[in-house]
């Protein structure tokens, strides 16, 4: 059975919410690796199946298909609505929704079939409540674990807790010989009652990823919107003999010293968000998948790292230029087909093909400028301007400027000369006419006056 990590918690972080559950006897340096988690009584729930809220992101499936009681008739469901106390609680926070279900037998026995692999110990983990109201004092339902025929554990929830309270017991499996593993809840006093049953397998601690990778990929868990399903929680790489993040590759860096992501492949995940910038991060990358998922948005520049040898992101509703760091990058396959690219392709980018690879940009209307493409249009390259647009766009700029400085001299000029070409007032024009009409009557009063003056010395002559 392929295994999912689901959180990389050592064994201090798994105690027990009941005092009389003791830590499991194994070191403090594993890893525990999620081989199937269960919720009895309701349907799956958690993130990816349900609205639910689990603080760990854990999801839990049916325990429908792992039971192996051979009278399904005898097995029940029992929920509740009243709220159960001791859930919600660090340091496992298990939600309260888990405890508010249980699967009764009314039979003897409820027995289940676990899928394990040789060789490793396992850590059994159960849950019980109390929320049958008819259950009102200690003794009245008693059972036995079984773990492999082994009898490990008696059971008496009221006597531990009490009702509408949850309790937790958990068990060590050492040295498995066999590839499955049998639970048995033997019934001794009234009916066996169970709410949920984890099982993880015990995995020594390994090297860890690098921690600026580890960032790279949870802010892709975001933008990309991974499913819960897929188990993307802890460390990526960690443990390194298993597949800790589901569809991510890891090795070790050059020295050994710690675990770098060399590939993710997460076509058809029904992925709906974008490629985050922090990708860059990725700097061992070779090999991307993400084809044929609804991803959008526009290419990172940090998408062209020098290890990338394998890129696949066709089918997808991705926008605008392809990054011209993909160019500079060794890249032998490239498909971006059936996508919303636009824009002048690298020639360098191009070449791919030319040189023993493979490319492929089919569907993607808006691109140009390399064979089987259109030509580009006029000053448009990569998505924008090309320098030869700019120039053109900062030429005519200056032009028009010119134009317009030209327009407005030639009116201020003209504007200039009219303001001394102007006529009198009407006041002025009159007062003008009264003054030069006394100039002409002063000018001939003095012409009579001489006039007089001259006869009045000329000479007498006597008759």
């Amino acid at each position: 059975m392929t295994a999912v990590v689901l959180l990389l918690l050592f064994l201090s972080v798994f105690s027990s919410f009941s005092s009389s559950a003791s830590p499991p006897p194994y070191p403090y340096d594993y890893i525990l690796v999620n081989y199937g988690r269960f919720t009895c009584g309701s349907d799956q729930f958690g993130p990816g199946f349900s609205n639910d809220t689990d603080l760990f992101g854990r999801s839990w499936q049916s325990d429908k298909d792992f039971r192996s009681t051979s009278d399904e008739s005898t097995v029940r469901s029992i929920t509740t609505r009243n709220t159960i106390t001791n859930t919600d609680q660090g340091p496992n926070y298990f939600p309260m929704k888990l405890y508010q279900s249980a699967a009764v037998v009314g039979g003897k026995h409820l027995e289940y079939e676990l899928q394990v692999d040789a060789k490793l110990d396992y850590l059994l983990w159960f849950h019980f409540a109390e929320i049958d109201s008819s259950v009102t004092r200690a003794g009245q339902r008693v059972f036995d674990i079984l773990i492999d025929g082994k009898n490990v554990k008696r059971i008496d929830v009221f006597k531990e807790v009490g009702s509408f309270a949850a309790y937790s017991w958990n068990y060590t499996v050492k040295n498995l010989s066999s590839n499955a593993l049998s639970v048995k809840l033997q019934n001794v006093v009234g009916a066996v009652l169970i709410s949920g049953l984890e099982n993880y397998a015990l995995v020594p601690a390994d090297v860890a990823t690098v921690p600026e990778q580890v960032v790279a990929m949870r802010a892709l868990k975001e933008s990309l919107r991974v499913p819960g399903r897929m188990g993307w929680n802890g460390d990526p790489c960690a443990p390194s003999n298993w597949v800790a993040w589901e569809g991510v590759s890891c090795q070790q860096n050059k020295n050994g010293t710690a675990l770098v992501i060399s590939g993710i492949d997460l076509g058809s995940q029904g992925l709906k968000g974008f490629i985050s910038d922090q990708i860059s991060l990725l700097s061992n990358l070779v090999s991307l998948n993400l084809s044929s998922n609804s991803l959008e948005g526009v290419l990172p520049s940090g998408l062209g790292q020098k290890t990338l040898r394998r890129l696949d992101l066709s089918n997808n509703q991705f926008t605008g230029p392809i990054p011209q760091s993909l160019a500079t990058s060794n890249l032998h396959l490239v498909l971006l087909n059936n996508n919303l690219l636009e824009g002048q392709v690298p020639e360098e980018l191009y070449s791919i093909g030319v040189h023993g690879g493979a490319i492929d940009l089919y569907g993607n209307k808006g691109l140009c400028g390399v064979p089987s493409l259109p030509d580009c249009p006029l000053f448009w390259e990569n998505g924008g301007l090309s320098k030869k647009g700019k120039i053109a766009i900062a030429v005519s700029c200056v032009l028009v400027f010119c134009l317009v400085m030209l327009v407005l001299y030639i009116f201020c000029i003209r504007r200039r000369r009219n303001d001394y070409d102007f006529g009198l007032p009407q006041d002025l024009t009159s007062l003008s006419a009264k003054r030069n009409r006394y100039q002409r009557q002063k000018s001939l009063m003095l012409l009579e006056m001489e006039s007089q003056h001259a006869k009045s010395l000329t000479p007498f002559t006597p008759q």
